[in-house]
């Protein structure tokens, strides 16, 4: 885009596609259209980051297939900037690879390694309003070069347009119950009334049968203007060490009492390493690494890698 003019009148081209889809399925693919038609890029995607679980990828093309998602989330998920920015933050708008990797601390697998196998040189993230601590994230990819100051700040113009749409969206589906096959609603959700009476269920409820778990109820639908809806969750059955007040990652391991062994492999995962590099740097056998990750996942309470890497996250991100 070449100026504020040209980008008015792209919003103007696409937004009827996206009003009218406010309440259905086709909802989220129209909105990442009309985002993508605001800076020249080569393909996009869509993922829900979470403060709870690993980003869950919604929409693929044919630049970025399936195959290539379960190898961001077997290998490079440690390394997601994303990751960590949605953990820390919870805060929606759009975000720019440049920026959260700027320092490339943690994130040198994921930048040096990920993208340019997938062929990827830069990426702008648009993180829509959350449901509770979901959100949808969606990615605009370019395979030569970087975004420009200019093309970033665009899009961030456009962005309160966006979210605004959005949150109209998710209303009218609150409202409506016809949330099965929303990439939005893709957690255990309970909708009731003021009474208590079940007025729908998202099928991940169903599978796990949420009703005879503890429950929690949410300030979901309030946020997107539903007064007379609760929304129900299910509660963590996780030991609390998410919420430990940790600055470093010395005073983490001291909080949950890992061992000097289990501080030198815990380190080396948050650093993104694989289990093989993990027994070389340490010398031991890869097999000595996973009985010692076992144990540290029974400590914990956890039963992966990535709930081990977002709990260190939400630790040391909690402000004291």
């Amino acid at each position: 885009m070449e100026d504020t003019g040209e980008v008015t009148v792209t919003l103007l081209n696409t937004l009827p596609a996206v009003v009218d889809a406010i309440g259905t399925l086709a909802f989220e693919k129209r909105l990442a259209d009309m985002l993508g038609a605001v800076v020249e890029h080569d393909f996009t995607t869509m993922a829900r980051y979470s403060t709870q679980n690993a980003p869950a990828f919604l929409i693929h093309s044919h630049s970025f297939p399936a195959h290539l998602a379960e190898l961001y989330l077997e290998t490079f998920v440690s390394a997601d900037p994303y990751v960590r920015y949605w953990c820390a933050t919870q805060c929606p708008g759009v975000v720019w690879l440049q920026e959260v990797a700027a320092d490339g601390k943690h994130c040198t697998q994921y930048r040096d390694v990920f993208l340019p196998q997938i062929g990827v040189s830069d990426e702008l993230g648009v993180f829509l309003p959350p449901l509770g601590t979901d959100a949808i994230a969606v990615f605009l990819n370019r395979r030569r070069g970087v975004f420009s100051h200019r093309e970033v700040d665009q899009l961030r113009e456009v962005y309160p347009v966006a979210a605004a749409l959005y949150r109209q969206h998710i209303r009218a589906m609150i409202l409506s119950g016809e949330v099965s096959g929303s990439p939005s609603f893709g957690r255990p959700m309970r909708a009731t009334s003021r009474t208590g009476q079940t007025i729908w269920l998202t099928s991940e409820w169903q599978d796990q049968q949420g009703e005879t778990q503890p429950q929690l109820c949410t300030a979901i639908a309030e946020a997107f203007g539903v007064t007379d809806r609760y929304i129900w969750t299910p509660a963590s059955q996780q030991r609390d060490v998410s919420g430990l007040q940790a600055d470093t990652f010395d005073i983490w391991a001291d909080q949950i009492r890992l061992t000097p062994r289990e501080r030198d492999i815990v380190r080396l995962v948050l650093q993104g390493e694989s289990s093989q590099r993990i027994a070389e740097t340490l010398q031991r056998s890869p097999g000595t690494i996973k009985n010692h990750k076992r144990r540290i996942y029974s400590k914990l309470d956890i039963t992966c890698e990535r709930e081990l890497i977002l709990m260190y996250v939400a630790a040391v991100s909690r402000p004291r």
